[in-house]
């Protein structure tokens, strides 16, 4: 578009970018690869098909691009969690978003900005752990594989909310007398556990605040509670599974051949990530791993500026729907 075109400078063209997760907002300006703008919120987006979601979402980028500045831009990637497929609602969104910002708009799952941001437009494997997770794969010539990102009702394996959950479990039932004694019983319910429940209960975001609980369940199985490290070493073997399960559907079923990324906050434990690699290690001696490599907000730009490249293409197509 004629607009778009304008706003090229010698620095390449203007992106926007914005990684909206579950739990917090994320969003860059760059000019070309160079990064002009960061911006960061603890404060995650509805999901685009929500009830009355479309106005939420609008006005919410509408105040992170103003943070942002740098503007007219070239491209807005609003790269967000819960778009499973290019549907009605991401439809109107990406129109809504696009009349507001006056410049091409791509509405896409962050997934596809995570793989990019750690694999670059190559053939791998992702696997994404913070709130929630999910498992993504990319091979030329074979269909994505997408595992789970379910959310946490029906999926989440692996996940800081799996791991809340599982760790909450055990301290209550050490409470009752039902499983083993364990210091996450006071590390996570403290003093009285009848109004922490009751509070988490009553709380608005209960998914955030059960995978907060995460770290505690970490902390405590670093200081070697037996307890903790099994909670650990449980919700871990659920995420290799999805790994494993990604090689054998793309025909690599040792991970010899696909680099596999690991991102997400719960990499930044050290304990969860080196459970995660021992793991996989353990059952793919061979595997190729790679730990905090790359970046989503870089991978944002990277969807806009190689839209033509045969993985940019096999992922963003793999969300799309054929019917606005």
């Amino acid at each position: 578009m004629l607009a778009a075109a304008s706003r090229r400078g010698a620095d390449g063209p203007r992106i926007a970018v914005i990684d909206a997760g579950k739990s917090t907002v994320r969003a860059a300006v760059f000019a070309g690869d160079h990064v002009l703008a960061r911006h960061r919120e603890e404060e995650g987006f509805l999901h685009p098909g929500a009830p009355e979601a479309q106005q939420a979402v609008l006005a919410k980028v509408r105040e992170v691009l103003s943070r942002l500045e740098h503007g007219p831009y070239d491209t807005v990637v609003l790269a967000t969690t819960g778009v499973r497929s290019h549907g009605e609602a991401e439809h109107a969104l990406q129109a809504a978003l696009a009349e507001h910002a006056g410049c091409d708009v791509l509405v896409v799952n962050d997934v596809i900005a995570a793989y990019l941001g750690a694999l670059g437009p190559r053939p791998g494997v992702l696997v994404q752990a913070g709130t929630g997770s999910l498992v993504l794969g990319a091979v030329e010539g074979c269909p994505l594989v997408h595992l789970d990102g379910w959310g946490h009702l029906a999926g989440d394996r692996g996940s800081g909310f799996a791991l809340g959950r599982a760790g909450l479990q055990a301290a209550c039932s050490a409470l009752d007398g039902a499983g083993p004694s364990t210091t996450l019983t006071a590390e996570l319910t403290g003093a009285d556990p009848e109004r922490f429940i009751g509070e988490l209960y009553a709380s608005s975001t209960p998914t955030k605040d059960v995978a907060a609980l995460a770290r505690s369940v970490l902390r405590t199985a670093a200081v070697g509670d037996r307890v903790a490290v099994d909670v650990v070493s449980a919700i871990v073997s659920e995420l290799v599974d999805m790994a494993l399960a990604a090689g054998r559907r793309l025909g690599d079923p040792q991970l010899r051949d696909l680099p596999v990324a690991f991102v997400g906050g719960l990499f930044f434990d050290t304990l969860f990530a080196d459970t995660v690699a021992g793991h996989l290690r353990a059952r793919c001696p061979e595997a190729k791993m790679l730990h905090g490599a790359g970046d989503a907000l870089e991978g944002g730009r990277l969807l806009a500026a190689t839209p033509h490249d045969p993985i940019t293409h096999l992922l963003t197509s793999a969300f799309r729907s054929e019917d606005p």
